[in-house]
């Protein structure tokens, strides 16, 4: 198990990296959080404003880079999960890393919906109702995966303290 985490944490260390760099040119005083703009645009003029100062090419290539980054992110986030509920006492903490293994999924499933829907948008395919269902996929997986870390966090002491003894 050890060895899964520690090879899953470099996967999504280097993905994080990846898309970074990949992406960024489209980090812009407009555009500040890069293709999270996209991510959480709601209306078509939000749409049209980000293809006037973006290459689209360089958003694709970044949103077909984030499909890797899922697969490492949930990767990483459900072993940790399961990895560090087996350090709790608290039968109630070990369920819910368990369950939170599981909620990493889910996040992804929501990335990967929230990939094909942007995927869509910029190639002029969408409507209001498509990007509202984008915005809601994405603020559903950040929210979903700032629980998982929340989690992971707290266990931390529990997880440090159990490896001393």
């Amino acid at each position: 198990m050890r060895q899964k985490l520690i090879i899953a944490a470099f996967a999504c260390i280097l993905m994080m990296a990846a898309i970074q760099w990949q992406g960024a040119s489209l980090k812009r005083n407009f555009t500040p959080r890069g293709i999270v703009e996209l991510e959480m645009a709601t209306q078509p003029r939000q749409i049209d404003l980000l293809n006037e100062v973006w290459d689209k090419s360089v958003v694709k290539m970044n949103i077909w880079i984030d499909f890797l980054f899922i697969v490492s992110y949930v990767a990483f986030l459900a072993l940790a999960s399961e990895a560090v509920s087996s350090k709790w006492e608290n039968q109630g903490f070990k369920i819910m890393g368990l369950t939170l293994a599981r909620v990493a999924v889910v996040a992804g499933v929501l990335d990967i919906g929230e990939n094909l829907l942007m995927l869509q948008t910029i190639a002029g395919n969408f409507t209001v109702i498509s990007l509202q269902m984008t915005h809601y996929f994405a603020t559903i997986k950040f929210t979903l995966v700032a629980i998982v870390l929340l989690y992971l966090l707290i266990s931390i002491p529990v997880s440090l303290r159990k490896n001393k003894t």
